[in-house]
This record gives structure tokens, sequence and C-alpha cells, in this order.
């Protein structure tokens, strides 16, 4: 099995954030508050041995694709995932109105 088919991402409603695990390696999360309906998007975290290897990328890709397909929308406070946004535009239509 190769490694980009054992990433798994989990909704760990319990704690508020979104996980990648690998197997069973914490990689990294991004942790969320609700308002109503719109996820307010608090900070992307990834394990320090997973630096600069692209995971926070594939994370918050992974993240607002679910909440694409999921119907969500976001409300970006996390610096990564404002930057995110503003190199993949395609993401823009999650982003609530104020």
């Amino acid at each position: 099995m190769s490694r980009v088919e054992s990433l798994v991402l989990v909704h760990n409603t319990d704690r508020d954030r979104f996980e990648l695990w690998d197997g069973e390696t914490f990689m990294g999360l991004v942790g969320y508050e609700k308002d109503g309906e719109v996820y307010i998007l608090l900070h992307t975290v990834i394990e320090e041995h997973f630096g600069q290897q692209g995971i926070a990328r594939l994370l918050v890709s992974l993240v607002l694709t679910r909440m694409r397909l999921d119907g969500c929308k976001i409300r970006p406070v996390c610096s990564y995932v404002r930057r995110f946004l503003i190199r993949f535009p395609e993401y823009q239509l999650l982003v609530a109105p104020r």
C-alpha cells in the first residue's frame, strides 16, 4: 500500500477538529469552532517532523474538499487557510458572507 493510500481524514467532533492520520500516526489538524452552520477555521497544526513536506497543504485541501462536498460554509481565521484560499481561489465559494 502506498503512503497516500494510508492517509485518512478524521472529523473529530468531540475535539472540534479535522485530523490527518497515516495509519496509527497522527500528522496534523485543522481546529475549528462553529457559528451556527459556519465552520470558523482557527488553526492548522502539523507535527514538527512532518513540516516542510506539503502536509499542511494536503490537510487543508482535504478539509475544504470535504466541506464543499458536505455543502458547508467556512470563515477562515487561520492564517494558513487564508493564504491557501488566495493560492487556490476555487475554494472561495466556501467562504460565508459576513
